[in-house]
């Protein structure tokens, strides 16, 4: 493609009498390099993202409670003070867990 004058794309490879298409093109290719660098270091990188996520991770993490002797002996007798099964007793250790650690 010509601009009406001995220029057209890609002219650069044509010799020494295309000097100033190339200085040209080189200050283009500058430009964009400094508008994407600009744009990275905005965004930042993927070990910043990740450092970020981590450090938010270990802030909110409480240290685990764990069930006292007593507490897990509870977990293991019914209402009515019998001895229940081991699913049983496994859901109300689940349950006790839970709401030591999480609140709920």
């Amino acid at each position: 493609m010509s601009d009406g004058t001995t220029h057209y794309a890609g002219c650069i490879q044509a010799g020494p009498k295309h000097y100033e298409c190339a200085l040209a093109e080189i200050g283009r290719l500058r430009d964009t390099i400094m508008d994407l660098r600009v744009k990275l270091e905005a965004a930042g990188t993927y070990e910043d993202a990740y450092e970020a996520g981590y450090q938010a991770g270990m802030e909110e993490k409480k240290p685990w409670v764990s069930l006292t002797d007593d507490e897990m002996k509870q977990c293991s007798y019914g209402a009515g003070g019998f001895m229940i099964g081991r699913e049983e007793a496994m859901r109300a250790v689940q349950a006790k867990l839970k709401e030591k650690n999480n609140g709920g």
